[in-house]
């Protein structure tokens, strides 16, 4: 029959074993997903020709306005031939929009630009229309400040997408000051990576530490239970306390 001191101390060995498997599972399935959170970047897109729209539904007649070209819009999402970007994204300002480029018209690019949106304003001046009579100095001419967003052609005429006053809206180009933003040159010295190789090799890389991982923690797993469980070291038997050796027994 095993002892009951026995028994408590192989129970609190198993315990202890267990407990250490646990850790090293946990370990294990814990730093992928760690590490592909720490390393997951925002997406940026730049839009590289002229007459890219930015569409309020993924629709080909939605399209709100021209992007400016060289600047880009952050990719959110996919939806069928479509991303689902966001543009001058904002702290709380309320000047971003949010909605949809076609995929093929913009180019995802493998790092984060530190200029990814035009901030342009135009001067929009209002002049009172009519056949008014009005005395001197009257106020028969305003200017105000808007928000640019890009251009939209309405049949004839050229409309600019501004934001004034909060709202979002068209107003003739024609009472506009004239637009002129500079080119974004980042993608100049930039080293656009090719789409899939990146991801992939960053894949390839978090496959290979987790075997290497898992190996060290197997062994020190391993390690650990043959210190647990090892068998005790008999004590050496001496001779009885009674016996001497140079006493003539007979």
């Amino acid at each position: 029959m095993v002892p009951n001191h026995r028994k408590e101390a192989f129970m609190k060995k198993f315990l202890l074993m267990l407990t250490l498997l646990f850790a090293c599972a946990s370990a294990v399935f814990a730093f992928p997903s760690a590490a592909r959170a720490e390393g997951e970047t925002e997406t940026y897109a730049r839009v590289t020709r002229d007459g890219v729209y930015f569409y309020s539904t993924p629709a080909s007649g939605a399209g709100l306005f021209v992007l400016p070209r060289t600047y880009f819009v952050k990719i959110v999402d996919t939806a069928g031939e479509y991303y689902r970007v966001r543009y001058l994204d904002s702290s709380g300002d309320g000047r971003a929009l949010e909605g949809y480029c076609l995929a093929d018209e913009i180019e995802p690019v493998g790092y984060t630009p530190e200029t990814p949106y035009l901030v342009y304003s135009v001067t929009v001046t209002y002049r009172a229309g009519g056949d008014y009579s009005l005395p001197d100095s009257s106020l028969s001419e305003y200017t105000v400040t808007a928000d640019y967003y890009g251009e939209f052609d309405y049949g004839s005429s050229t409309c600019y997408y501004v934001r004034l006053n909060g709202q979002f809206g068209y107003v003739p180009a024609a009472s506009c000051s004239v637009v002129d933003y500079p080119e974004n040159t980042e993608h100049t010295v930039q080293e656009t990576p090719s789409s899939d190789g990146g991801t992939a090799e960053n894949e390839n890389s978090f496959g290979a530490l987790n075997v290497v991982l898992i190996c060290v923690l197997a062994v020190a797993a391993l390690g650990a239970i043959y210190f647990l469980f090892r068998p005790a070291k008999g004590k050496k038997e001496g001779s009885p306390s009674f016996y001497d050796e140079t006493e003539d027994v007979f």
